[in-house]
């Protein structure tokens, strides 16, 4: 395949993904809508959920916004009871920020709403399909392994 074609290809496959988005978070029973935390708040928690207590510098390094910024939004998931904050044991000086067991428990309901929901869709396919599904999904798995690796 030509380069061109290969790069319009790409584009094709890139928009029907977005409209997939759009599409799926645009349900009425997306979990999603009926959180009341903002973009940064839930990015927060996710970040927490998946990699464990972090400090608010690692928080504003992987945020990529102000010290102030992270504080403010720290303070409002504790007052919603979300997030907690606890000494580092290893330097008494650091304050560590984990998810409670209630925002442990929000990111595990919107992740099996969404493979709920994701499982909804993929049941809609033919076997042939899901086989070529899982092989595509299968690779991409491996290209992002493999550029996580890279990028250390």
């Amino acid at each position: 395949m030509r380069d061109a074609a290969k790069a319009q290809l790409v584009d094709r496959v890139v928009l029907a993904q977005q409209r997939l988005q759009r599409l799926v978070a645009s349900t009425h029973t997306n979990p999603l809508l009926q959180v009341n935390l903002t973009m940064q708040q839930l990015k927060v928690l996710l970040m927490l959920s998946m990699g464990g207590a972090r400090s608010s510098q690692e928080l504003v390094r992987g945020l990529g916004v102000g010290s102030a910024t992270v504080t403010g939004l720290v303070d409002r998931l504790v007052a919603q009871g979300l997030v907690g904050r606890r000494e580092d044991p290893s330097d008494r000086r650091v304050r560590l920020v984990e998810p409670t067991e209630d925002g442990r428990a929000l990111v595990a309901r919107l992740e099996a709403a969404g493979t709920e929901h994701f499982r909804g869709l993929l049941g809609t396919l033919e076997g042939e399909d899901l086989l070529a599904l899982e092989r595509i999904v299968n690779r991409l798995a491996e290209a992002a392994a493999d550029e996580a690796a890279r990028c250390g």
